[in-house]
């Protein structure tokens, strides 16, 4: 008998959104593995296929993530030979995030994000689909409204 059956979850709109985020990135972590690279990489990467030489900060308020966490993330891409740092000429203050020769040939991996959205929308009409995502907006704008106060 499975847990589940036994101790059924209480309808908690955290909770499910916590463990639909969960099966998701592990959906595209196996994607992403046969192309080496890890879901938050893929993140930023996409934010530099659309604009190369964003600063840290610019990133993190792209992935949603912590300025540490999206430092942490660009130190892994650095080693990876992925981006790379650079002072901007402009601004001797700001560092720029570039991508590499490597990181640039990954670019067809730009749509990935419609082969995901296909998956984990198989089954649903398009209205259907379009209503997801508008409610999902409002739950994340509640969230974050209710954050701020």
């Amino acid at each position: 008998m499975e847990i589940a059956d036994r101790l059924p979850p209480p309808p908690s709109l955290g909770r499910l959104l916590n463990v639909t985020t969960g099966a998701s990135n592990r959906l595209c972590q196996t994607l992403l593995a046969q192309h080496g690279l890890q879901l938050g990489h893929w993140v930023i990467l996409s934010a530099l296929w659309r604009q190369d030489g964003l600063t840290t900060s610019e990133l993190a308020g792209y992935t949603g993530n912590a300025l540490p966490a999206t430092s942490r993330i660009v130190d892994r891409m650095i080693k990876e030979g992925l981006v790379t740092r650079e002072a901007d000429p402009e601004d001797r203050r700001a560092v720029r995030i570039r991508l590499t020769p490597k990181g640039r040939a990954l670019e067809p991996l730009a749509g990935f994000w419609v082969e995901v959205n296909e998956r984990l929308l198989d089954g649903f009409s398009e209205t259907e689909a379009r209503t997801l995502f508008a409610l999902l907006e409002r739950v994340r704008e509640n969230a974050s409204a209710d954050t701020s106060r």
